[in-house]
C-alpha cells in the first residue's frame, strides 16, 4: 500500500495507534498492582511490585482517629542486567506534627516482622537516584511523608509476600512502636 492511499484521518489514526503500542511497551501493569516501568532520569527498568503494604500505629492520646503509617512496595531495579532489591515507602501521619519536637526531632528506624523474623530496614545512604530511582515508585500519600528507601533481597521481599503474620516496628530511642498490618 502506498501512502497516497492514507488519508489524512488514517494518518492520524496510524500515528494514534502507534503511539499507544510504544506506551504499551513503556509500563505494563498486573491485576495484583505489579507494574514495570523504564525510569526516564536513570535509564534503569524498575519492577514495582503490589498491591503496597500499609501499616498503621493509632495514635487516640494526640487526636482522634489519628494514625501514623508506613507504607512500603518491594522494587526491582535493573540497569543494565544488574538487579538490586529495595523496600520503597513512606513514613507518614494524618497528624501535622511540627508542634511536637520531640517526635519530630527522633530519628525513627524501622523493621518488618514477617512469621516472626525481623527484618531491619536500614535506610538507604545517599540518595535514591543514585541506585536508579530517579522517579518515584509510589506517590506520596501526603506532603510531609518522609521516604525511605532501603535494600533487602528477592528472598526477603518473597518471604515477606508470603508470610501469614505481618507487621511492623518503629525503633525510637530505644522504644519500640508497633504498627499493624492496615491494608495489603
Amino acid at each position: 500500500m502506498t501512502s497516497e492511499r492514507w488519508t489524512p484521518a488514517g494518518r492520524g489514526l496510524g500515528l494514534v495507534l502507534a503511539v499507544l503500542l510504544a506506551a504499551g511497551c513503556a509500563t505494563t501493569d498486573s491485576a495484583n498492582g505489579e507494574r514495570e516501568y523504564l525510569d526516564e532520569e536513570t535509564a534503569a527498568t524498575v519492577t514495582v511490585g503490589g498491591p503496597a503494604l500499609v501499616f498503621a500505629r493509632e495514635r487516640p492520646e494526640l487526636a482522634v482517629h489519628a494514625r501514623d503509617y508506613l507504607t512500603l512496595v518491594p522494587v526491582d531495579v535493573n540497569r543494565s542486567g544488574a538487579h538490586a532489591q529495595y523496600f520503597y515507602g513512606y513514613a507518614w501521619s494524618t497528624l501535622d506534627k511540627r508542634g511536637l519536637p520531640e517526635e519530630a526531632a527522633a530519628a525513627l528506624r524501622f523493621e518488618l516482622v514477617a512469621d516472626g523474623r525481623r527484618i531491619p530496614l536500614q535506610p538507604l545512604a545517599g540518595e535514591p537516584g543514585d541506585v536508579g530511582l530517579g522517579e518515584r515508585p509510589l506517590p506520596a500519600p501526603a506532603r510531609s511523608a518522609q521516604v525511605l528507601v532501603a535494600p533487602t533481597s528477592r528472598e526477603v521481599q518473597d518471604f515477606v509476600a508470603g508470610a501469614k503474620e505481618l507487621r511492623a516496628v518503629a525503633l525510637r530511642d530505644g522504644v519500640a512502636e508497633r504498627f499493624e498490618l492496615w491494608g495489603r
